[in-house]
């Protein structure tokens, strides 16, 4: 296999970055989305890597979370099976530790919120991970946290596991001791292990450390777990997430809220010091492509030696940033409003923010601006939008200028709308639009930059605000659109055939499904507006709910079937919906992909909560 070599013709090999015991690990290029992806590597005439890796694309295919390296495809080319991932440049958690020392405590808290959310989002899915380790943590320049390796994760709901052979699933310094002693790992065990995980880097090294792999998992069984002594206000938290019962210790979700809560009291990260040599430079390069490899499979280790074995002496790894002004741990509890302010906007027009205006992600200003020549009324929007990193990992499109300590993306104004992008350290975005309905009468990339400023001097405090209320009972806020249809609805009914690449939107507010053996697409998107009217589109029933069928609405060559979800009371006092968007996407004529929309939206009533 050569560098430059087109891989199911879409992927273009640009480098080997690793290999292991299965095979390479190759960084690519994927020519039909122009994005940076890592592709592994395995043949199929190999029993066991092949089926590790058919099971391992099982499972992370329905894992979509900012802090778990994303999985986007598997393709087959000859007698090779490829799978397609996130391409995260980065190093593990295990090398900066060996490289740096112990990290600041309230760096590792920050760290430790990002893995919990992570694993949150693993358990809900009814899978346990099974090694969660500093080796398994990549940590980006800008601090952000992903977790990899679900090589012998287990899928509690289909009873499979991501091994072969291995009697014990996990690495012995971070195991939690009922594992240790021979019991099937459990979500309290992924928590014994992300409190381990957290400790050696705190601490400088693993709870558990024998003198060899046997005395080491010896030492996990019988215990006890030390207490830490560097953590600082920490502690308590650790100590309660490594308890030696399982059924004392925190779930995910109720760790990650432990974490963040102890952030409030820690001090800053101070600045660390790095150790200077002539190599740094050309070492640094090396490590971040090498903890660019997506380690998926516990016998696939690329790393020429173990991921948590000591690093050799030499240069500092890339730093963790002790403060991150980013989207925060919890992407959902970001609040779009805290960044729309409607005072710096009231020179062009009465300005007010409308906080139901779309979906969950978004908050607008909207500006009046008297009427126009035909008697209405003339306005402007202010949208604010918060958005996943780039998917390549690289910077948006448009001209780069800044704006305290962000960076800003734009191009001037075109047919009276005009966007600007901020890109937060996290590399998450906020999107800035403003539109004129008159289409020439407001500067708008003026009104545009004034948004800008306001905004990012609220970021650069402590990156998005969190939301001070939760969301309605009820709400599609807490559902997530990737999980309300399946793989037999997508197929059968949309014609979206496998393999079928899943993209959700951000906060899982929004889900699109594609192939590259069909033309057919589906989207489902979340949505706030007023009730439905004689406009919407044709109104049909559905298991009993209200559905409107609308063709070229949503775009160009599709048909929309908008389902009713829940009526409200916006915060203006007026009555609104909350409203999901079911859209088949496929060759014209679209009134044809009308009746798949329909039954779609039918798919999605049958999976919805009971009112």
């Amino acid at each position: 296999m050569q560098g430059d070599q087109l891989i199911a013709e879409r992927y273009r090999l640009l480098g080997r970055v690793g290999t292991g015991g299965m095979g390479v690990v190759w960084r690519a290029r994927d020519e039909r989305l122009d994005r940076v992806v890592a592709l592994k590597q395995a043949r199929l005439s190999d029993a066991v890597s092949g089926r590790t890796l058919r099971r391992e694309a099982r499972l992370a295919a329905g894992l979509q979370h900012p802090n778990v390296v994303t999985f986007y495809d598997v393709v087959n080319e000859g007698d090779e099976l490829w799978i397609v991932m996130e391409y995260v440049p980065s190093r593990s958690l295990a090398e900066i530790v060996s490289a740096e020392g112990a990290l600041p405590v309230r760096t590792v808290a920050e760290i430790g919120v990002q893995l919990a959310g992570a694993l949150a989002a693993v358990h809900d899915r009814g899978i346990v991970h099974r090694d969660v380790k500093p080796g398994n943590v990549l940590i980006t320049e800008q601090g952000l946290a992903k977790l990899t390796d679900f090589g012998i994760s287990r899928s509690v709901r289909a009873d499979e596991t991501i091994t072969d052979s291995p009697l014990i699933g996990g690495t012995p310094g971070y195991l939690a001791p009922e594992v240790a002693q021979g019991h099937p790992p459990t979500a309290a065990s992924d928590v014994f292990s992300l409190g381990a995980t957290l400790f050696s880097a705190v601490e400088g090294s693993p709870p558990f450390s024998g003198g060899n792999e046997y005395a080491t998992i010896r030492q996990a069984a019988e215990g006890p777990v030390p207490e830490p002594r560097n953590a600082g206000g920490l502690a308590p938290v650790l100590t309660g997430l490594m308890r030696f019962a399982p059924a004392e210790r925190p779930t995910s979700a109720a760790a990650r809220d432990l974490l963040a809560g102890g952030l409030e009291g820690l001090p800053p990260a101070p600045p660390r010091r790095r150790r200077h040599s002539a190599r740094r430079r050309g070492l640094l390069v090396g490590g971040a492509v090498v903890a660019a490899v997506i380690v998926v499979t516990a016998a696939f280790l690329v790393f020429v030696r173990s991921p948590d074995q000591p690093a050799a002496q030499g240069p500092s790894a890339v730093p963790v940033k002790p403060a991150v002004l980013g989207i925060g741990a919890n992407p959902g509890e970001a609040d779009p409003c805290r960044l729309a302010d409607a005072a710096p906007l009231k020179p062009f027009g009465t300005a007010a923010v409308d906080p139901d205006y779309g979906n969950f992600d978004r908050c607008d200003v909207i500006i009046q601006r008297g009427q126009n020549s035909d008697g209405g009324d003339q306005q402007a929007d202010v949208k604010v939008e918060l958005l996943d990193p780039p998917a390549d990992g690289g910077a948006p499109a448009g001209q780069r200028t800044r704006s305290g300590p962000f960076s800003v993306f734009g191009d001037p104004a075109q047919d009276g709308d005009c966007t600007r992008l901020v890109q937060l350290q996290d590399q998450y975005l906020v999107r800035i639009d403003v539109s004129d309905d008159q289409g020439d009468t407001l500067d708008v990339c003026k009104a545009a930059d004034i948004a800008v400023a306001s905004a990012t001097k609220v970021l650069a405090a402590a990156g998005v605000p969190a939301r001070t209320t939760p969301y309605p009972a009820g709400s599609l806020a807490q559902l997530n659109a990737c999980t309300l249809l399946d793989q037999a609805a997508l197929s059968g009914t949309a014609g979206v055939t496998a393999p079928v690449r899943v993209q959700p939107g951000f906060g899982n507010w929004g889900c699109d499904w594609d192939s590259d053996a069909t033309t057919r697409a589906v989207t489902v998107l979340f949505d706030r507006d007023q009730p439905p009217g004689p406009d919407t589109g044709q109104l049909v029933h559905v298991a009993g709910r209200e559905v409107y069928t609308k063709t070229d609405d949503f775009a160009p060559k599709t048909c929309q079937a908008l389902l009713v979800y829940r009526q409200y009371t916006d915060a203006t006092g007026e009555a609104a919906v909350e409203q999901i968007k079911v859209v088949v996407h496929g060759d014209p004529p679209s009134d044809r992909l009308c009746t798949p929309a329909t039954a779609l939206a039918g798919d999605v009533v049958a999976k919805l909560p009971k009112p």
